[in-house]
């Protein structure tokens, strides 16, 4: 969504057909002053290394707030997010693994773990070295359950979808979503029907002011100053939130909104779904 008028869809990392798996990297939040000169010394690592993992990221145009990958083996540093916070759950299949088997292991139901993997098209024929996708989400919420506990599930929800490709108008899980398509799928998972696109998710719900946000909020843009709602995601706290995005890298991830000179700038407002 940042690129204006540039849609962004990478190949998934494969490593079989019918199989795809995530690369995590620690995450480095930009001051604004940093090049990829600079931060490449401070990390100790190589600027090509740099570039190559931040293929969407302007050299010449690193804002504050932006979140750049580190590759592994860099040196410790300050704001940082850790790879396990964003990155999703995967399995390597091992001989005799079956999807029965690594559904067990992992307590989860069996056509929960065979949905979170569509791209395989036989699920009795796995083979060792296959990358699985681990749900890590309950399959549902009690609708009894208090808006807290909520909108944790529907954060976990989201975050099982981390890394997955932006698709322009895409609405399928573990396969690629746009912005208002991860808003819908996770809202829905709770029960919860929402309009599809993020300017019409924001002529719903319930106004809230920016001091008043709670996890669990849609937080919506008007970029690139368009009169209308152009992008939303889902407020995680600490001023930040989980979208399906363009950049800094392409696909599901948390990124920061007022701290964020691109996302504070043209910040529109927020919805409560969840009461």
């Amino acid at each position: 969504m940042k690129m204006k008028l540039f849609i962004v869809t990478l190949s998934l990392l494969m490593l079989f057909p019918g199989t795809s798996y995530a690369v995590p990297y620690d995450q480095y939040t930009s001051t604004g002053k940093d090049t990829f000169f600079s931060l490449a010394q401070r990390a100790g690592v190589s600027v090509s290394d740099l570039r190559a993992i931040n293929p969407l990221i302007d050299p010449r145009n690193i804002w504050k707030g932006l979140m750049i990958n580190l590759p592994n083996g860099h040196k410790p540093m300050t704001g940082l997010i850790p790879a396990s916070e964003v990155s999703r759950k995967t399995y390597t299949v091992q001989r005799d693994d079956t999807f029965w088997k690594i559904s067990n292991k992992f307590g989860i139901s069996l056509s929960y773990l065979i949905t979170a993997n569509p791209k395989v098209k036989h699920p009795d024929r796995i083979f060792p070295g296959w990358i699985l996708n681990i749900p890590t989400a309950p399959s549902s919420v009690p609708l009894t359950a208090n808006w807290e506990t909520k909108a944790d599930y529907l954060i976990a929800v989201a975050k099982d979808q981390f890394d997955f490709p932006y698709v322009w108008g895409g609405t399928t899980p573990w396969v690629g979503l746009d912005c208002s398509g991860l808003t819908q799928y996770v809202f829905n998972k709770l029960g919860i029907k929402i309009p599809r696109t993020s300017n019409w998710q924001f002529q719903s719900g319930t106004p809230v002011t920016k001091d008043q946000l709670r996890k669990g909020d849609l937080v919506f843009f008007k970029e690139h100053g368009c009169p209308f709602i152009t992008h939303v995601g889902i407020y995680i706290g600490n001023d930040q939130m989980i979208n399906a995005d363009t950049g800094p890298k392409n696909g599901v991830q948390i990124e920061y909104i007022f701290g964020d000179d691109y996302y504070g700038a043209c910040y529109a407002g927020a919805r409560r779904y969840i009461n």
